[in-house]
């Protein structure tokens, strides 16, 4: 049976704290233990929705507390780059198509936050899930272990880092196995599709795994490319497929921006 993995992008002192705390409350609910993606840094204006809170590290210090997966969500989330990436999804990038040096340097000034504030710094979640060879091997330099990105039915290694793949924003699945890590972003749900979203945990609560529950599961490694090459255009057609469905008929919480 397929499972999925709850995955919050975003998340920095200027974000919608109204749906943050609610959301915080239905996962101590329901014990889901989900993926923060922290901006260390956070310097981009669409992620400024409400002022800055005080107590922010102090917040997040208690969510790896409660066993929730800190993942550093690039640096300051600026794009400065028209690159797609590895992935090859949104036409601008804060770490791809840049020189090894520059990225090394961003990569490291973001983790030297995160340890600052005493939080985990090992597990990357690319900006717009735009990234390229230099910043995986910025990555590796920096001792970074874990990538919540890519194509693939269950997590497998790559260039020294294991990749936790992540195919959708809803809970689709592909022959009914496999994990799902469901990218969500909070600041950018309607009312209405929030509480769709907060109704879907409820459903299937009992499917959802941590973080790194997903990463022991890896998929050997000779399967890797040919298995990624095969979902990469399966999933570029369901895509597609999705979006025009979603704009017939909405029902799933559709996203007035992406701003992984």
């Amino acid at each position: 049976m397929a499972k999925f993995i709850i995955r919050l992008d975003d998340i920095c002192p200027h974000m919608d704290w109204r749906r943050f705390d609610a959301a915080e409350d239905a996962f101590d609910r329901l014990r889901i233990r989900p993926l923060l993606g922290v901006v260390p840094d956070n310097r981009d204006p669409r992620l400024m929705i409400d002022p800055p809170r005080d107590d922010f590290w102090d917040r997040m210090r208690a969510a790896a507390d409660k066993r929730w997966t800190i993942a550093q969500h690039g640096f300051t989330h600026e794009y400065v780059t028209e690159c797609r990436g590895s992935i090859g999804l949104a036409p601008r990038s804060e770490f791809a198509g840049l020189p090894l040096a520059e990225q090394s340097r961003k990569l490291a000034a973001g983790q030297a936050i995160l340890r600052a504030e005493k939080l985990p710094a090992d597990v990357f979640m690319a900006p717009a899930h735009s990234f390229d060879h230099h910043t995986l091997a910025a990555l590796r330099e920096h001792k970074f272990r874990y990538v919540t990105d890519g194509y693939g039915l269950w997590p497998y290694e790559r260039a020294g880092l294991i990749f936790v793949p992540q195919l959708f924003a809803s809970p689709q699945t592909l022959l009914g196995i496999g994990v799902y890590t469901i990218c969500t972003h909070l600041n950018a749900l309607s009312d209405q599709h929030f509480q769709r979203w907060l109704r879907w945990l409820d459903q299937l609560s009992d499917r959802v795994i941590s973080f790194p529950e997903a990463a022991q599961s890896q998929l050997q490694r000779r399967w890797v490319a040919p298995t990624a090459w095969g979902l990469r255009a399966g999933v570029s057609c369901a895509r597609g497929l999705s979006s025009a469905i979603r704009r017939a008929a909405p029902r799933w919480p559709s996203q007035r921006v992406r701003s992984a």
